[in-house]
């Protein structure tokens, strides 16, 4: 069965390893609000904090994280807006177990990176790699 009303969560988290819960808790509930498996749910909420968990150690204390999870009929997507560091400052999580397409960019002092978890059943397979 497949919900027909779908939510946008927006949080701003501290830098703050306790915070973590709430993002935990957020994506919890909307993984298992579209049905997606426990073990995949599982999955991207370990993806998702160990982004996080990485954002947080080249913060300052003062910093904060904005994470944004939307809800589609046929995926979840989950973005993270933080100070930037640098250019391309995530290439090197393109791969996440979990996870089936990360897109990141800098722009405006901030890096925003998309993860995208497309649920079993719609249809809906990745993008081909060119």
């Amino acid at each position: 069965m497949t919900p027909t009303e779908h939510c946008r969560v927006e949080l701003k988290i501290p830098n703050d390893p306790r915070a973590l819960g709430a993002v935990r808790g957020a994506l919890q509930h909307t993984a298992r609000h579209l049905g997606l498996p426990s073990s995949e749910e599982e999955e991207l909420i370990a993806a998702t904090d160990r982004l996080l968990r990485s954002a947080f150690a080249s913060l300052s204390q003062s910093q904060e994280i904005l994470v944004h999870m939307q809800e589609h009929p046929d995926r979840i997507e989950i973005e993270i807006v933080r100070p930037a560091n640098g250019p391309n400052e995530w290439d090197n999580l393109r791969q996440l177990p979990g996870v089936d397409q990360v897109e990141s960019k800098t722009a405006g002092g901030e890096t925003h990176l998309k993860l995208v978890k497309r649920l079993p059943g719609t249809g809906n397979t990745p993008p081909h790699p060119n």
